[in-house]
């Protein structure tokens, strides 16, 4: 169980680091090149392992109409939160929109059983509610405007509301990662499908927003490289654990990015309001531990 739980601390840990890298160098181009380092950022250090795990492994065999049919609604959904999420983190503070992201896990318990049948028990689903209850508890600032005024915050802070919705879409990619793992294997779909994803968006971001992609990487191909290595690591780490455990518990737990990013933002960006943050963040981890240790 320790296995499962240390990754996905792992992967919580390097995707906060990851934005944090990526709003710092690059946000002020534009969330559209953002995207670009996120996902073809990672390419160098994913393909390889893909190339090598499908020689050795005859990963050619994966590619079923049903491997096939998942991916490619995946690659729809991913890129379609990928900017939401780059666009998201470009507007406000990571504070303020990684928090958010701990909406997930509870639409996970829908999706999650919808799509794999899976079942969370009824200590998992308290401890999932404990996680999005801090998240209302991250706009305590403005409750003097009325006791809904958290609420109506998630709508005004642009950021917050589009992190949300990528909350959402992340709970069906979750499980269609997890059949795609289900399919396949952990190593060989982290290496395969996020090195799809890096090309496609690419392409994507390209035709539909004009940007000039090979001067982009010439100029700032070295925080490229670390926002790639970063979300690499990331890749790998999600992958690893979500083989190994449920998907709403794994995502729940992958969500300590919060605090990560909370603690990245205080000393990066100077944010404010990091102690009220900070306990909302200690309600969430009160429902992360519930559904690690107790569930």
């Amino acid at each position: 169980m320790l296995i499962w739980c240390l990754f996905a601390v792992l992967a919580g840990f390097f995707v906060a680091l990851s934005d944090a890298l990526n709003k710092k160098y690059l946000s002020s181009l534009g969330y559209p090149y953002m995207v670009i380092a996120r996902t073809l950022g990672s390419l160098p250090f994913l393909f390889p392992v893909f190339l090598f795990l499908t020689h050795h492994y005859n990963g050619l065999s994966y590619f079923s109409f049903q491997f096939v049919s998942n991916v490619s609604l995946l690659l729809l959904l991913e890129i379609t939160a990928t900017i939401l999420y780059m666009k998201g983190i470009k507007v406000s503070p990571l504070s303020l929109t990684i928090p958010f992201l701990s909406f997930t896990p509870i639409f996970i318990i829908l999706t999650g059983y919808l799509l794999l049948g899976e079942k969370i028990s009824e200590k998992g689903t308290l401890g999932i509610i404990l996680v999005v209850t801090g998240s209302y508890c991250i706009n305590l600032p403005s409750i003097k405007e009325g006791v809904l005024a958290p609420i109506k915050a998630i709508k005004k802070e642009k950021g917050s509301f589009l992190l949300f919705q990528v909350a959402f879409i992340y709970s069906i990619t979750s499980v269609l990662g997890k059949k795609g793992i289900l399919l396949s294997n952990p190593l060989w779909f982290a290496g395969f499908y996020f090195s799809i994803l890096g090309i496609v968006s690419t392409f994507v971001i390209k035709i539909f927003y004009k940007i000039k992609l090979w001067e982009f990487i010439k100029i700032h191909y070295k925080p490229i490289l670390l926002i790639g290595l970063t979300q690499a690591l990331m890749c790998y780490c999600h992958m690893i654990a979500l083989n190994q455990i449920e998907t709403a518990y794994m995502i729940a737990l992958k969500r300590t990015s919060i605090l990560f990013a909370v603690i990245l933002g205080y000393f990066i960006f100077k944010e404010k309001h990091v102690l009220v943050r900070l306990f909302a963040v200690i309600l969430m981890f009160a429902g992360i531990f519930i559904i690690t240790f107790l569930r």
